[in-house]
């Protein structure tokens, strides 16, 4: 009877762990595909018909780059941020999902060693929110 005990807490653990990596797994795909790649592949079709990638982030519509200073420097700040926010948001979503719900010992085992799987695991993990 004690050993069935035993093995009741175990399962439970197992399925707070599955269940934490499918919530991982949803906020990951739709947060990805709302920051990422939908409007990457709306740019990409842009860029193709237009052949132009648009303005840039330093001159904008202007010929040139500004003069170095710390107005251009807050502005290009301001415009950078404005550009990745959504980004952030979703990076630092999925961080405190992962520190909340996967134990750290099972992402210690499976990311943390020196061993070319975890590393090549964890580049393949990081691929799909690449640009």
């Amino acid at each position: 009877m004690s050993e069935a005990r035993l093995a009741q807490p175990i399962r439970a653990e197992k399925t707070q762990y599955i269940i934490g990596l499918a919530i991982l797994l949803v906020i990951a795909v739709v947060g990805l595909f709302i920051v990422k790649w939908n409007p990457y592949y709306h740019k990409a079709l842009a860029t193709a018909a237009s052949h132009s990638l648009g303005a840039s982030i330093v001159s904008g519509t202007a010929s040139s780059a500004p003069a170095p200073s710390i107005a251009a420097a807050i502005a290009y700040g301001i415009a950078y941020f404005k550009a990745i926010w959504q980004a952030l948001v979703l990076g630092l979503l999925l961080a405190t999902t992962i520190e909340t719900l996967l134990p750290r010992t099972w992402l210690a085992r499976v990311l943390g060693s020196n061993a070319f799987r975890s590393t090549a695991l964890g580049g393949v993990i990081a691929l799909p929110g690449m640009m």
